[in-house]
């Protein structure tokens, strides 16, 4: 509770800003709110909430360098936000694209034997830089974007 709000809305109340029947609906939404440690877990902006999904996208390519790492991180950040509607629909298409990028890459080290693998692990790796930029600014525009070339094992 906030005692400097509350102090306020008595203040507007005295000044005849507010009606008692504004004043006791403001101080019972006061009173009633959730904790503080409560409400700092959860995203508290739309702005917040698309940051949080563009970083989603963006760990993939964490990927590049550390493949671990990269697989690890961005479905941590999903798992831990997971409630929330938004993140969890992001977190969904970026995991869709982890597992099929895994299958197309088990193909492309087969193909390396016809010396093909090779086009089809860059053709991979382009695709991977790509998706997670597009699907970052897709996110921090509030859209969803699905990847292309993902196989949908959740479904969003």
């Amino acid at each position: 509770m906030d005692t400097e709000k509350l102090r306020s809305l008595h203040k507007l109340k005295e000044e005849g800003v507010l009606s008692e029947d504004e004043f006791q609906a403001e101080k019972h939404k006061l009173l009633n709110e959730p904790s503080t440690r409560a409400t700092s877990q959860a995203l508290t902006t739309d702005e917040d909430r698309r940051q949080y999904a563009m970083f989603i996208h963006l760990s993939l390519l964490l990927g590049l360098a550390f493949p671990w790492i990269g697989l690890i991180i961005p479905i941590v950040l999903w798992l831990v936000r997971r409630e929330d509607e938004y993140i969890d629909k992001h977190g969904r298409v970026v995991a869709n694209w982890l597992i099929s990028s895994i299958i197309y890459s088990i193909v492309g080290f087969i193909l390396l034997v016809v010396i093909i693998g090779f086009g089809v692990l860059l053709a991979l790796a382009v695709c991977h830089i790509i998706f997670a930029i597009v699907g970052a600014i897709k996110a921090k525009d509030g859209e969803l974007w699905h990847y292309p070339l993902s196989i949908k094992f959740f479904r969003v």
